[in-house]
């Protein structure tokens, strides 16, 4: 693309520039995408894809977006609680009646944080070839997490989400990853996002993901805020300042609806264009997800406020709301700025198991400088 080029004022080689920086920094590779209204979507790419074969990132290729899964999973409880077929404040219990306070728990609480359930991602153990039923998971988080009552604080919570994809398939019969397609992803025209935890999809089209794992920090014993890993890389990684291949670390069925997919920058934007424009759900339901929000707060992130799968979170001094996910070796952002209309997604293939890490966070302050480029445009 020509250093000149424009698209709705906006000078696309300050954002090459701000692309490369990132790279110079430490990162491999990186997609940046944005829509300003109605606009086209502007797709820019720096870096490496595939460090060993020195393949450049594509806008098509496809990177995991961790956590961002959830906006999606969330849209599709969405659906079902829309045509009448499931009662967001029901009890979990009709469908779980041997977990564990499940009468107490509501369909709404599996999404927006607030169900009290234990927590699984920190304890899981990475081992590559397992394949993960959505059933073990959840065992796996009574086993090493504490249950609390819910609707207290918001507190993160993957093991909601898992029980929310077990959910929507025992109620349609269908896979997730199924459900997902023909309720969110064909709708939308999106051709590029897949759940591969319960579908195929390309896996030529990866970009190989890198990770960082220095040795722990003196203090790191008291918890993650103070330097802890989140993940248990042991016997899958060294301890080692250089980067590490940690495409294969973490399966996808380990993730699931919690964290499982792969998308581009381009389809994420599509989906949060229509998500904020009522072209996916109903206004009653895009409300249960992107209101009655509560406070919370996660060290490395910019999540403030937590609705049903959508954040409120600051970047370049604006309220902007969407999601953002991390999972070994890659860092997502997908953002919708209601005022102006701008809808921003950004993909990294470098991640950290250390939240505080350049390599885990440094992308945020990617995403400020990229917000305010266009927005002063």
């Amino acid at each position: 693309m020509d250093e000149m080029t424009m698209s709705g004022g906006v000078t696309l080689a300050d954002l090459s520039r701000l692309l490369q920086g990132y790279i110079n920094d430490g990162a491999v590779g990186a997609s940046l995408g944005f829509s300003q209204g109605d606009g086209e979507t502007v797709t820019l790419t720096s870096g490496l894809s595939d460090r060993a074969r020195g393949i450049p990132v594509s806008p098509t290729q496809l990177f995991k977006i961790g956590s961002c899964t959830k906006t999606f999973t969330v849209a599709a409880l969405m659906k079902l609680a829309e045509s009448g077929v499931v009662e967001l404040g029901a009890p979990i219990s009709h469908w779980f009646p041997d977990l564990p306070g499940a009468a107490a728990i509501s369909v709404r609480q599996l999404v927006n944080h607030r169900g009290g359930l234990p927590e699984f991602e920190y304890d899981i153990p990475m081992t590559p070839d397992r394949i993960w039923t959505p059933a073990e998971l959840v065992d796996l988080a009574f086993r090493v997490g504490t249950q609390s009552a819910p609707g207290g604080p918001a507190v993160y919570n993957n093991t909601g989400y898992v029980l929310a994809g077990m959910l929507i398939e025992e109620v349609t019969g269908k896979s997730l990853g199924d459900y997902v397609r023909h309720q969110v992803l064909e709708p939308l025209g999106l051709e590029n996002t897949w759940s591969p935890s319960t579908e195929s999809f390309p896996e030529e089209r990866m970009v190989r993901g890198y990770y960082h794992r220095p040795p722990p920090a003196a203090d790191a014993g008291a918890g993650i805020a103070a330097g802890a890993e989140m993940w248990r890389m042991d016997g899958v990684l060294p301890y080692s300042d250089a980067l590490q291949d940690s495409s294969d670390s973490f399966p996808f069925t380990a993730a699931y609806g919690c964290g499982d997919m792969v998308s581009t920058p381009g389809d994420m934007i599509a989906f949060m264009r229509a998500l904020f424009g009522g072209k996916l759900l109903a206004d009653g339901m895009f409300r249960e997800m992107s209101e009655s929000r509560v406070a919370v707060s996660f060290p490395g992130t910019r999540m403030r406020e937590t609705g049903a799968g959508l954040f409120q979170s600051s970047y370049a001094d604006r309220l902007v709301y969407g999601h953002q996910g991390s999972i070994p070796g890659y860092v997502t952002v997908m953002q919708h700025e209601p005022k102006s209309g701008l809808t921003i997604a950004m993909t990294s293939n470098v991640g950290s198991g250390y939240r505080m890490s350049f390599y885990a966070s440094g992308l945020h302050q990617v995403l400020d400088q990229a917000i305010g480029i266009i927005m002063d445009s």
